[in-house]
């Protein structure tokens, strides 16, 4: 991806005019010709539209990287996983918008799903959301014969509009799967799913203690290598919490702090002693 579409992508996601984009660093005519590539911008111009924006140089050249390999699915989920865990609703809401406006095909609806989840959850309105939107959102998650990444990623996501005996029902057939399953496709998708579903029925004291140790017992047996570290760690961490072995808990949320997973503890399930 070029520059100038990297600009123009962001300044969309943003919902601004050219003339915002550009700020007091360029006028909106010499700006408006950058996007259409007529000119090149200069780079201490762009990194000062990128400042005053709110974001770092490192990150504009990670996106266009990623974007060159992602599709429209991965790119728009990148963005509202870093949204949500940065508390960003402005930007998850302006996501929204633009997705409202693309046409409405499965991948469209499933990012917009997505979206709407984080938003209600950011806001602390998950058990608030309409009729209609629940609906809409398992339908999404079932509209399938199989098991693909976009409803197992939606799932993963929606466990709160589900009772739990109906949860642990949906978790345990993806379990069986799981052990069953040879397709990459689908098992790179479900120790996300396992961490959501512990992290939420430590929370909401989830009595079915054969499926919650089902799922610990999946988490630690991901096989050692680097790749699965998070998977391991966080099999540690609820395995801890089942034996309520509390300082061993806290060793793993400080650890997770120490390498800069300050968000992310933020939002996950700790021990009120």
């Amino acid at each position: 991806m070029e520059i100038a579409e990297g600009l123009k992508q962001i300044r969309k996601m943003l919902g601004l005019s050219q003339e915002k984009m550009a700020g007091n660093v360029l006028t909106k005519s010499y700006y408006s010709k950058i996007e259409r590539r007529e000119f090149e911008i200069k780079a201490c111009d762009l990194v000062a539209i990128l400042k005053l924006h709110d974001i770092k140089p490192s990150e504009f050249f990670s996106m266009m990287e990623k974007k060159m390999k992602q599709s429209k699915y991965d790119y728009y989920i990148d963005i509202l996983r870093k949204s949500y865990y940065r508390n960003d609703l402005n930007t998850i809401q302006r996501i929204i918008n633009n997705l409202k406006e693309e046409k409405q095909d499965r991948k469209t609806k499933s990012l917009l799903a997505h979206a709407i989840l984080l938003k209600t959850n950011l806001e602390g309105n998950i058990y608030q959301i309409s009729t209609s939107q629940k609906n809409f959102i398992k339908k999404l998650i079932f509209d399938v014969d199989n098991w693909d990444k976009y409803s197992l990623r939606l799932f993963s996501m929606a466990m709160n509009l589900f009772e739990i005996n109906e949860m642990n029902t949906i978790v345990q057939s993806i379990l069986d799967k799981y052990k069953r399953s040879k397709d990459d496709n689908f098992s790179k998708f479900v120790p996300a799913i396992l961490v959501n579903f512990l992290d939420y029925s430590f929370g909401s004291g989830n009595e079915d203690t054969k499926i919650i140790r089902q799922a610990i017992d999946q988490l630690k047996r991901a096989e050692t290598i680097p790749q699965n570290c998070f998977t391991l760690i966080m099999g540690k961490y609820y395995e801890s919490l089942w034996n309520k072995d509390y300082r061993n808990a806290q060793k793993i949320i400080d650890f997770l702090h120490q390498i800069g997973m300050n968000d992310f503890v933020a939002k996950m399930h700790k021990n009120k002693k």
